[in-house]
């Protein structure tokens, strides 16, 4: 009887083998993808090395991962832009490419969404990569309003995941400091102190020239991110300079928190930027004869410089003896809390990439982006992390923690073009300094600008819409 049971049991097994064989019940296998190619700038493949690796050994159905590092030597990385442009439409471009955090309205016809991705996966009653949710959980706040995008049918979409995160804060040369009798600035120090310490430290000569510059700021040839100090002025004084619509609107007048009087924070954040390349203005201590802002901080000749912390590495390399310090950018006296200026760097997907390429390319950034890789680049590049789990332990450190305590209240602001912004900005604040316009005439002009290159993208998103049948 037991010998019976056996055989009984040994033939259904077997028949469920067969059945299963025949049934096409297998577990099919996962497409095999050969290569995946990363364009990338500043960061050489050495750093991304052992993510690819760990990758890999993780999706075994992925052969190969290749970083291009790329060059970007013009302004806005016009040259890389031409190069990512050209290799698409010719199709051998990358399957993931680096993105400024400014990039995605302009730059979103060449990337595929996470969603577009996820939508795929849940048909094939698979899970998402990631969900709009988690960005928001996991990553501060501008990240989401940069990376995340409406579609033509208003719904919002992942284009593109960050790398890091970096914000503007005040380096300053502590024997400058010393020497002028003034002490670090406080966590909560203003403009208006910012203005006097800059006023303390300047050392002009009989001739008028200046020896020590109190501050770098006021022009915008030779300011290095002199754009972007002056939209940091705009966004605190509490406009968003560009609007939901791509209508600009810095020059629009807004409503004083401390007297309820009305200014336009376009034309009085160029009066006080460039009040300090005024040689009629107390606080002047910077002028267009200057050198480059960083040259002339890491040869010792300036008491702040307002910049992001990419630069520590450079001033410590060129400058090894620079008595170096770094402060909290500073605040309107009359804001009730911080706001800070966001730039960073974040990879996307090619929308040439398809199949599941896209899918391993795409779970590739979520890797990326995860805590312990997030974790190992920022160790790598000394960079501050765009995640909220990983920021807190790097507020601690001596040079980086005034980024990272400044991230979560770092913001932006939409840019139709970031490079036609810069120059936009740039030749209004030059114009001031050379009297060709008042802050009032510059502002009014830039407005109308900025206005122009907002309406070829808002008229770029009427165009996806109507295509999308949206309409």
């Amino acid at each position: 009887m037991k010998n019976k049971k056996t055989i009984f049991l040994a033939l259904l097994f077997l028949s469920g083998v067969f059945f299963l064989s025949g049934c096409g019940c297998k577990q099919a296998e996962t497409e095999t993808v050969d290569k995946i190619t990363v364009w990338g700038l500043f960061d050489d493949s050495e750093v991304y090395g052992k993510a690819m690796t760990d990758f890999m050994n993780a999706h075994k159905n992925v052969k190969d991962i290749v970083y291009k590092k790329l060059a970007c030597n013009e302004a806005g990385c016009a040259d890389y832009i031409k190069e990512l442009t050209n290799a698409l439409a010719a199709g051998n471009g990358p399957d993931i490419f680096m993105i400024s955090n400014t990039w995605v309205p302009a730059q979103r016809d060449k990337m595929l969404t996470l969603d577009d991705v996820n939508d795929v996966l849940v048909k094939d009653g698979k899970e998402k990569i990631m969900t709009l949710r988690d960005l928001t959980d996991n990553f501060v706040p501008v990240v989401k309003k940069d990376l995340a995008f409406k579609d033509p049918r208003g719904v919002e979409k992942i284009y593109a995941l960050p790398l890091y995160m970096d914000d503007l804060a005040v380096f300053y040369n502590r024997d400058i400091f010393n020497a002028a009798g003034v002490v670090p600035p406080p966590k909560n120090w203003s403009w208006e102190d910012f203005s006097s310490y800059a006023t303390k430290m300047t050392k002009i000569d009989e001739f008028g020239g200046i020896q020590t510059a109190g501050a770098a700021i006021g022009y915008g040839k030779n300011v290095d991110r002199s754009t972007d100090i002056l939209a940091t002025l705009m966004l605190q004084m509490g406009t968003p300079i560009i609007d939901e619509n791509w209508n600009s609107v810095f020059n629009s007048r807004v409503s004083s928190s401390i007297d309820g009087s009305s200014f336009s924070p376009g034309e009085r954040a160029l009066a006080f930027y460039t009040s300090f390349a005024s040689r009629a203005q107390t606080v002047y201590s910077w002028n267009k004869e200057q050198w480059n802002s960083i040259d002339a901080f890491n040869a010792g000749k300036v008491g702040m410089m307002i910049n992001y912390s990419h630069r520590i590495k450079t001033i410590q390399a060129k400058a090894p003896n620079l008595n170096l310090g770094v402060a909290y950018l500073p605040q309107l006296k009359s804001s009730p809390t911080p706001i800070n200026f966001a730039s960073y760097w974040a990879m996307s997907v090619s929308k040439q990439t398809t199949g599941q390429k896209a899918v391993e390319a795409w779970s590739f950034l979520k890797f990326l982006s995860d805590k312990e890789q997030s974790d190992g680049y920022s160790k790598i590049t000394g960079r501050v992390s765009a995640r909220f789990d990983l920021i807190k332990a790097q507020t601690e450190d001596p040079m980086l923690g005034v980024f990272a305590d400044q991230a979560t209240s770092a913001t932006s602001f939409r840019q139709p073009n970031d490079a036609r912004v810069a120059k936009i900005f740039e030749d209004s604040i030059n114009s001031i300094i050379e009297g060709i316009q008042t802050p009032t005439l510059a502002s009014a002009n830039m407005s109308q600008q900025l206005s122009q290159e907002g309406y070829l993208i808002q008229k770029s998103v009427e165009d996806e819409k109507i295509k999308s049948g949206a309409y």
